[in-house]
């Protein structure tokens, strides 16, 4: 029993290990990026109080040629011990009109705007490091029950033949064999046999589909980052001097933080589901009414493709999680968008098939999906074209969250594509059964 509970705390200073490492080269991200964030803020501030000065607007600056640089000028702090007056005090000198103005007001914003976004990233990084040690601990566990097995075999009493038949066959296991097994060929061993075998078999699954999944993430990540430091060293070298640079990187920035925004989110969603995290909150939901308000939605936001609903006006009716099932058919409907030309038609439907099962449709007339690409769509990360998905856009989880909600629904797909005519997800969904409550 020491010796488990000896395990179970060595176990734990190895998760806490791996968990405060990423969480600090997390903390170390979110440094870079509030610096980021506040040079910008602060220069934005200069150049439009020097033009202001000028009596220009940066629509005005951009349409004319100006002789001297923008910002040029610089903050005069006080010598004041006391920080409110210190701040009161900062005032920046605008070469321009050779006068000094009152700074007080950017100092304060910038310093809120940094000190609340360290609040909020300590709290996610303190967090994180408590949740990440439970996660990293989960995904050991498979190798401390190895280990405990390891402890309980060392510790038996066998007799000469079977512990010799055992060390035999243990010294035969190879690990870089993707089908290595145990094998004794003793009865008396098979129990022991068996629970190693489904270990290294649950090590191997786990092994992979982790080194895969931070791999892809790792590379998911890794683009939207090295493109914000890229504008970041821009803005450094031109940024003071070039307004349509300074323009350009703060478009790029926003962009990719929020291209980043929308990965991490949809990681979360994942790792919640996978942790059984994710509630569903089950009822009747029409499914005709449904497709009717994204037939609208869509109307309204996509006017480069035409929307045609096919509502026979009688409900159907399903039981699920509406926003779940919503965000599903949403996640179809936005790769329908993105892989059919502008003027194309998309086809929205909901039904009851001839067994009574409830179904609804999103279809499209664009490009398709090439026939050894359909088993693995509904693969994390999986992307048939990595061209075509940078020019378009998205994570490659969108699919793969749709697959989730819809497995835990108890429901399943249908897709039928041909290249260059077009794809039709069906979604085959539950009815409650008469003993729900």
């Amino acid at each position: 029993m020491d010796a488990e509970k000896k395990q179970n705390v060595k176990m734990r200073s190895i998760a806490r290990k791996i968990s405060a490492d990423f969480n600090f080269r997390l903390l170390i991200i979110f440094l870079v990026l509030d610096a980021v964030v506040v040079f910008l803020n602060v220069g934005s501030w200069m150049v439009l109080t020097e033009l202001d000065a000028l009596g220009m607007s940066i629509i005005d600056a951009a349409k004319t040629s100006l002789d001297i640089k923008i910002p040029a000028g610089h903050f005069v702090f006080p010598h004041e011990s006391d920080p409110v007056e210190f701040l009161n005090k900062i005032r920046y000198y605008v070469p321009q009109i050779k006068k000094s103005v009152p700074a007080a007001n950017i100092a304060v914003e910038s310093i809120s705007i940094a000190g609340l976004m360290l609040f909020l990233e300590m709290f996610w990084v303190i967090t994180g490091f408590f949740r990440g040690g439970s996660r990293v601990r989960k995904k050991l566990a498979p190798l401390n029950r190895l280990a405990a097995t390891a402890q309980l075999i060392s510790s038996a009493n066998f007799e000469g033949d079977s512990f010799h038949a055992l060390e035999d066959a243990l010294e035969k296991i190879d690990a870089s064999q993707t089908d290595c097994h145990l094998s004794t060929g003793n009865t008396e061993l098979q129990g022991i046999e068996s629970a190693i075998n489904n270990l290294i078999d649950r090590m191997k699954q786990s092994y992979v589909q982790q080194a895969r999944f931070v791999s892809d993430a790792s590379h998911e990540l890794r683009t939207p980052i090295s493109v914000i430091q890229g504008y970041a060293n821009m803005l450094d070298r031109w940024g003071k001097e070039d307004e349509k640079v300074l323009e350009e990187s703060i478009s790029a920035i926003k962009t990719e933080s929020e291209s980043m925004s929308k990965l991490v989110e949809q990681l979360l969603f994942l790792a919640r589901g996978d942790n059984g995290k994710n509630q569903l909150n089950m009822e009747d939901i029409d499914l005709n009414a449904m497709m009717q308000e994204l037939y609208d939605e869509y109307l309204m936001v996509d006017p480069a493709h035409e929307f045609i609903l096919k509502n026979e006006g009688a409900p159907v009716i399903a039981y699920g999680d509406y926003a779940m099932i919503k965000q599903t058919a949403r996640i179809l409907t936005d790769n329908a968008v993105k892989y059919t030309p502008e003027g194309n038609e998309i086809y929205f439907s909901a039904y009851t098939d001839e067994k009574g099962v409830p179904v609804f449709e999103v279809q499209d007339t664009g490009i398709g999906i090439a026939p050894e690409d359909l088993p693995k769509v509904f693969e994390r990360f999986y992307r048939a074209d990595d061209a075509r998905n940078r020019k378009t856009g998205g994570t490659g989880l969108g699919l793969s969250i749709a697959k989730w909600i819809v497995d835990r629904h108890g429901g399943h797909f249908d897709i039928k594509s041909y290249p260059d005519a077009g794809t039709r997800f069906s979604v085959f969904l539950p009815v409650k059964k008469t003993n729900d409550k």
